[in-house]
């Protein structure tokens, strides 16, 4: 890069490299760096130190000494906000390039993220947030992980598996008795992930969502880009993955097993944003017997796998599976208070194929109907207005039949009563799935479906590691599942296709 185009990257990672002082080429050496501006308006005083290994609750012993862990770093620095992210190799005073050094900026001038790596004893600058949404550069480089140009902890909510967490500490006994890294500073000041989930991963992705939907509404109101934005409500641009809360490893034959609500539904958008929670939180509670959860276990030959080494049993948390992105969630949530998107439109997209929250090829075709640009003054209107129109006359021309997703869209918007209904259909959902939870097998059933989704996850660029999921028996040709409003699974429909949807994918 030129003087120009770096004096354009104003976040703190920029500004330190074009001081003139040499670059710190490792972990340790940026973190001194940056000690080394206190007191300046460049300084950065707030440091966290979080740890994370998709093998790291499975304790050392000399059998497990080859597993690969992945463990790595991740540190962030700040004032008030954390504008600095660091993923760091658990090497850090090391600047090979197997020691991996990545770092994420804030950049408030410009409103973006950008993003670096080290790599062959100098910095690349791999690009910025915005680079994510274009046709060129999505899908590529980092944006093949940070889908949208957001931040990304994909175990986002409790009990964050794969973190070190209070509910499960990444202690010493995951590392071998002469390992260095027992002693290491950054060690032994990590502290527990909700911390990187309320104070860094969710604020990091509302600033961004933030400033994308400002960038994409003009001075006159008219709102550019609305596939790039409306994709996120139908499709998923990306995931979280979720657990029980409880420990797979503490589950006898009559320990009853509280399975993730978001497994069942979208829980952020349907609950959060739309508020069409149950009355009684109870209700949505579906809880499955042990005796049934460890049937599933030995009949689907439930594994952890790096490849090389094989350990029995599930994720150290029970039943992980693929759940609805925070940022994907978010951002609609930022669109209806922005007045973009009406409740209305929103419960209808959502409550279509509702009772599958990721993956579902119903609720993605619907995109194929969004405008591009909606003009102002009121362009959430006239994107709404169109989209019908689009939808009218699509549901009007032969062959779109009664079960398609467009009627049922049209169906869910056009009930006067909306969230009533809604609610109905939620509350009768619940008490369908509760009827069946202690069934072995409608409960077989909801095993082989979270197994699908994760076979979808595992699909993607973001399942960088082979411990993130858990492996069973059941073939990669099985065929795709789907959940029904009655609480049991069924193969997927021929006419709704199974392929996963592409970083790129607008139609």
């Amino acid at each position: 890069m030129d003087a120009e185009e770096l004096a354009k990257l104003d976040d703190p990672l920029g500004r330190l490299l074009r001081s003139g002082n040499p670059f710190p080429l490792t972990a340790r050496s940026l973190i001194a760096a940056f000690d080394v501006l206190g007191g300046t308006p460049d300084a950065l005083p707030r440091q966290l130190v979080f740890l994370v290994a998709d093998g790291g609750h499975i304790p050392w012993t000399p059998q497990t000494d080859r597993l690969q862990r992945a463990f790595r770093f991740v540190i962030v620095r700040g004032k008030a906000d954390f504008t600095l992210l660091v993923s760091s190799s658990t090497l850090p005073d090391s600047a090979a390039d197997d020691a991996f050094l990545q770092i994420i900026g804030w950049d408030d001038t410009h409103k973006v993220f950008h993003f670096y790596e080290r790599l062959a004893g100098a910095y690349f600058w791999a690009g910025m947030s915005s680079h994510a949404l274009q046709a060129a550069t999505r899908g590529k480089g980092p944006f093949d992980s940070h889908v949208n140009g957001a931040t990304v902890m994909k175990e986002l909510r409790s009990p964050w598996i794969h973190w070190h967490a209070p509910q499960a500490g990444i202690n010493e006994n995951a590392l071998a008795p002469d390992d260095p890294l027992r002693n290491d500073p950054l060690f032994i000041g990590r502290v527990t992930a909700e911390r990187m989930e309320t104070e860094v991963a969710r604020p990091g992705i509302r600033r961004w969502n933030a400033a994308r939907i400002a960038r994409a509404v003009d001075a006159d109101g008219s709102w550019n880009d609305v596939r790039h934005f409306l994709r996120q409500a139908v499709t998923d641009t990306t995931v979280n993955l979720a657990t029980s809360e409880t420990a797979s490893r503490l589950i006898g034959e009559q320990t009853p097993l509280k399975l993730p609500l978001s497994f069942f539904l979208n829980r952020d958008t349907l609950f959060t944003t739309l508020g069409l929670e149950p009355d009684d939180p109870a209700d949505a509670d579906i809880v499955i017997p042990g005796l049934v959860y460890r049937r599933c276990l030995a009949d689907y030959d439930v594994h952890l796998s790096d490849g090389l080494l094989r350990i029995e049993g599930d994720s150290h948390f029970a039943f992980l599976t693929p759940e609805p992105a925070f940022e994907d969630t978010q951002l609609i949530d930022a669109l209806v208070l922005a007045s973009l998107l009406t409740r209305r439109f929103v419960a209808a997209l959502t409550m279509t194929d509702f009772p599958n929250p990721v993956f579902s090829a119903r609720r993605a075709a619907l995109l194929r109907h969004v405008p591009t640009v909606a003009k102002g003054p009121n362009a959430g209107e006239a994107m709404e207005r169109e989209f019908l129109e689009e939808i009218r006359a699509t549901t009007g021309q032969q062959g779109n039949g009664a079960n398609s997703p467009e009627r049922e869209f049209l169906s869910n918007f056009e009930t006067v009563d909306f969230e009533a209904a809604s609610r109905e259909r939620i509350a009768r959902y619940f008490a369908l799935l509760r009827a069946g939870m202690t069934d072995p097998e409608t409960v077989d059933g909801w095993f082989r479906l979270a197994e699908y989704r994760r076979r979808r996850f595992r699909r993607r660029p973001l399942a960088e590691f082979a411990l993130t999921t858990p492996r069973t028996n059941i073939p990669l040709t099985a065929a795709p599942l789907r959940m029904t409003e009655f609480g049991r699974v069924e193969p997927v429909r021929t006419a709704e296709t199974d392929e996963p949807q592409p970083p790129q994918g607008e139609t």
